[in-house]
């Protein structure tokens, strides 16, 4: 276990909308070493302050935009004699998900805001420093996010997942021209981990039958158990268990309707070592028995 506190997003989110966003001075910055659940995207509107994460130290700046993936532990501090303001969003996925899973350059979020800052490299630096103009456009966005946000009207939730998914957008093509002007090296080291976790997910999907554990996926994908999974809720809206039991019940259903094999080879065939436990899922999954899904769908 780490020696410092991880906080849950049901602690710090409402679960029906995981969303906040607040601004951080001086005064009401976290100085102390922590991780959370959920996702952060940070923007330094003023000033200058540094940035502890994966035990390493960086200088932030006005106009610097950077991720605090789950489970990174970090903290804020004061440099001597200067003061900041920062724009903190934090969210879960399931917040915008449903749009956020559509969006083209997922992969190019993904590789920003949940893969760079992953990369324990010296030399990689998890910020990038946006241009004057994405820099304003950026500032209005989180103005009308922080109204929406402290005024609650009708209709407020919806706003701001629009101007949310805005600001992502926006993120996912600075990051592209951004990451164009870096090191080919770290581009290879990015692309590389991104390669890792979308194979495994290729790899689920194609091994679902077998006796997967989810230490030994996340290992393929070069990430820790939670991350893994956490990122798996992002890209494909379901955790590792959540996928997992849908790639096999997808598979048990098409086995149902396709051919004549027993209920009971269907779930070894399927990925399950006990019927019991194979009906339990297949009933939460579509509501029926196995029996009757055949039955009904014949």
């Amino acid at each position: 276990m780490p020696d410092y506190p991880i906080y849950g997003s049901k602690e710090m989110l409402d679960d029906a909308f995981p969303f906040k966003i607040e601004i951080r001075r001086p005064q009401t910055m976290n100085d102390v070493l922590h991780a959370h659940e959920h996702l952060q995207l940070c923007y330094m509107r003023s000033g200058s302050c540094l940035h502890w994460a994966g035990g390493q130290c960086h200088v932030l700046a006005k106009g610097d935009l950077f991720s605090i993936p789950p489970f990174q532990e970090h903290r804020l501090e004061r440099r001597e004699g200067m003061d900041f303001v920062m724009c903190q969003v934090d969210f879960m996925p399931h917040a915008i998900h449903e749009s956020l899973r559509d969006l083209a350059s997922i992969e190019t979020f993904v590789d920003f805001a949940f893969i760079r800052p992953l990369i324990a490299e010296a030399d990689l630096m998890p910020k990038m420093t946006l241009t004057l103009p994405a820099q304003a456009v950026v500032e209005s966005l989180l103005d009308v996010i922080s109204a929406e946000w402290e005024e609650k009207e009708e209709g407020y939730r919806l706003a701001i997942r629009a101007e949310l998914l805005k600001l992502l957008v926006l993120t996912c093509r600075q990051y592209k021209r951004y990451s164009g002007a870096e090191s080919s090296r770290e581009r290879q080291q990015v692309a590389y981990h991104r390669k890792a976790f979308f194979e495994t997910i290729a790899y689920m999907e194609s091994h679902y039958d077998e006796d997967l554990h989810l230490e030994d996926m996340a290992a393929r994908a070069l990430m820790a158990p939670s991350y893994f999974s956490n990122l798996l809720k992002l890209v494909k809206g379901k955790s590792y268990i959540e996928l997992l039991s849908a790639l096999r019940i997808q598979a048990a259903m098409e086995l149902l309707l396709g051919t004549d094999l027993s209920v009971t080879e269907i779930a070894t065939r399927a990925g399950y070592n006990h019927i019991s436990h194979f009906n339990r899922t297949f009933k939460k999954h579509t509501g029926l028995t196995p029996g009757d899904y055949r039955k009904h769908q014949a």
